[in-house]
This record gives structure tokens, C-alpha cells and sequence, in this order.
């Protein structure tokens, strides 16, 4: 019989301090595995320390017992390397572009922690006289140039993980289609789901990408949102005044977890 526990975290959003601090819960001995849920970077401070740490705990214990998944953030700064690698031809959404400028709120958050400081400094001389173009091409080579590495492993990572009751996924999965979602579902969905799904599924759907807050209509709730069916939502807004929710499945219990301080909490169905 397994006595299997898989993890799951999301919405990680560049705060290495929480992710350092939920990994001393989390045991990988055995046949125990993390399933992560995707974005990872964006919001905090040290984005590209984040994916660092991941890539590394991936190639320490390998890609069966770290299970790593792309989220719409990853998907965006890879749209925007490939719009100025040419990679896209004709493309004109430009999703990531502002969030390098100095005037923008991220005011080069990402950026900053995928350059040396030489190229930051650089970057921000010439987008003093540079085109939009030019100073995004300029950018986008700077970060092939440093952190390719990290940018070649995004590419890599899923767009979701299922089990034989189960499907991790950032977003969600296209339920209309019921148990031919796999076909069904694309990117768009996978990553960008909204509004989240509830209800009775023919998988339990273990996802991240929305707040949970926002899923209990609950400024101040932060915990794992259990619909009492077939969804589980695990972004705690770590990013912002939430926290970083860790969720432990154990199979033999066929039962979930919330991991804090030290503690395993069954997670129960949310009661509005």
C-alpha cells in the first residue's frame, strides 16, 4: 500500500524568503513528491533566485519527485522573448515590455534579478534614447545572455500533471468537455483560467492563479479554498499580504492537508 505524500504550492511570485521557509515542511524522502504550480516570478523581489531555486531542487532530486508547471507569468516573459527574438513574427502584444520601465510599478523587479548589475545599469542608459524596439530586443539579450539557462527550463515545464484521480494545473481545464479535457483544453486555459470552476468534476482539480480570498469573497482568507466537491485552490496571495499555502496529499488517507508551522491541517470544505 503507498504511503505516498504529494505536495503542491503555488503563486510562489518571486518571495524566495516564503518558499525557503514552507520547503523545511516539506519531506521528499521516499516515494513523497512537490508538484509546483506555476508562477513562480513577478510581484516580489527575487524572481529569478525563485526559479534558481526550483531548477536546482529539480535536478537535486529529479523531475518525478519535482514536478514543476508553468503559470501565465512564465508564459508572459516568454511571449516577450520570443516577440523580440523574432521567434514570433508579426506578433504585436507586447505582454511584458512595460513591466521593465523605470516608470511602471514592477520598476525592473524581474528584470533586475535575471541581469548582472552591470546590464541593469546598462539597460537603464539606454532607455534614455533607445526606440521601444530597441531597448526590448536589448533586454530580452541581456536576459538570453545571463539567464538563458533558466529560460531554456521554463520552456520545459508542463502545462499540467494529472494522476489517475487527479489534475494539478495552474488555472484549470476546459470542464465542458468533460473527461476529454486533455483535448479539449489549450494554454489559454491551462494558464489563464477565469473565472475559476466549481462544482462536481470528473478529477479532483488541485490549481493556483486565483486568490483564494477572492474565491471565499473573504478579504482576509488566505487559506486552501475547498469547494466540497472537486476543486481545490491553493494561491494564498503570497505576493501581497497573503502567505504561501502548502498542500499535503496523503494518498493513503486519500485525504488533503494545509502544512503550517509544523502542523498537517485537514482542509474542509469553505462554508460561506
Amino acid at each position: 500500500m503507498s504511503n505516498r505524500i504529494t505536495y503542491a504550492m503555488s503563486d510562489i511570485h518571486g518571495r524566495l524568503d516564503k518558499l525557503v521557509e514552507k520547503m523545511e515542511l516539506v519531506d521528499l524522502q521516499g516515494d513523497n513528491r512537490i508538484i509546483f504550480l506555476g508562477d513562480y516570478i513577478d510581484y516580489g523581489r527575487q524572481s529569478g533566485q525563485v526559479l534558481k531555486y526550483i531548477c536546482d531542487l529539480q535536478h537535486e532530486y529529479g523531475n518525478e519527485k519535482v514536478i514543476v508547471l508553468k503559470g501565465n507569468h512564465e508564459d508572459m516573459i516568454l511571449t516577450w522573448i520570443d516577440e523580440y527574438t523574432g521567434a514570433v513574427p508579426g506578433s504585436d502584444e507586447m505582454l511584458y515590455d512595460s513591466w521593465f520601465k523605470t516608470d511602471a510599478e514592477q520598476n525592473y523587479k524581474t528584470f533586475r534579478t535575471l541581469v548582472t548589475e552591470e546590464q541593469l545599469t546598462k539597460i537603464k542608459e539606454i532607455e534614455k534614447t533607445a526606440s521601444f524596439e530597441d531597448f526590448n530586443k536589448e533586454a530580452v539579450r541581456m536576459v538570453m545572455e545571463t539567464s538563458g539557462d533558466l529560460v531554456q527550463w521554463m520552456r520545459s515545464m508542463l502545462s499540467y500533471f494529472q494522476t489517475d484521480t487527479q489534475i494539478y494545473v495552474h488555472a484549470g481545464v476546459d470542464e465542458e468537455a468533460e473527461e476529454y479535457w486533455m483535448w479539449g483544453t489549450g494554454d489559454e486555459v491551462f494558464l489563464w483560467k477565469h473565472p475559476a470552476s466549481t462544482g462536481k468534476f470528473c478529477k479532483t482539480i488541485i490549481a493556483g492563479h486565483v486568490g483564494t480570498s477572492s474565491l471565499a469573497h473573504e478579504k482576509g482568507f488566505h487559506d486552501v479554498f475547498y469547494d466540497g466537491a472537486s476543486h481545490y485552490y491553493i494561491d494564498g496571495s503570497a505576493a501581497g499580504h497573503g502567505k504561501l499555502l502548502l498542500m499535503a496529499y496523503n494518498e493513503d488517507e486519500g485525504r488533503y492537508y494545509q502544512a503550517e508551522k509544523g502542523r498537517m491541517i485537514p482542509v474542509r470544505k469553505y462554508i460561506f
